[in-house]
């Protein structure tokens, strides 16, 4: 009798412990540190960062353009006028001038 639990048992310890590492990994792959689902979040974190990144360029090649037109040699008139009227809040007759939130 004994013999025959022990024969059964060793039958069955491998196929177990097989299914039992199938379904660690199959867990793993699925909800692990680096599964598909962090995965997915990951995706979804670089693609909002991707979408910081294009607007920080655009950010900076606005930027750049402003201060190409504001160049010692070659100053823009009517950038000037409006930086001027900006940073004095200065008006001719007839204007007014409203103050903006600087970005």
């Amino acid at each position: 009798m004994n013999r025959r639990i022990g024969r059964n048992v060793r039958l069955i310890l491998l196929p177990a412990i097989c299914c039992a590492m199938s379904v660690y990994f199959g867990y793993t792959i699925v909800f692990g540190e680096r599964g598909l689902m962090a995965w997915r979040q990951t995706q979804d974190e670089l693609r909002l960062a991707q979408q910081d990144l294009a607007s920080a360029k655009a950010r900076r090649e606005a930027l750049q353009h402003r201060i190409s037109l504001l160049d010692g040699k070659a100053i823009d008139a009517d950038l000037l006028e409006e930086v001027a009227h900006s940073a004095l809040l200065q008006t001719r007759s007839g204007e007014v001038a409203v103050p903006r939130e600087k970005r």
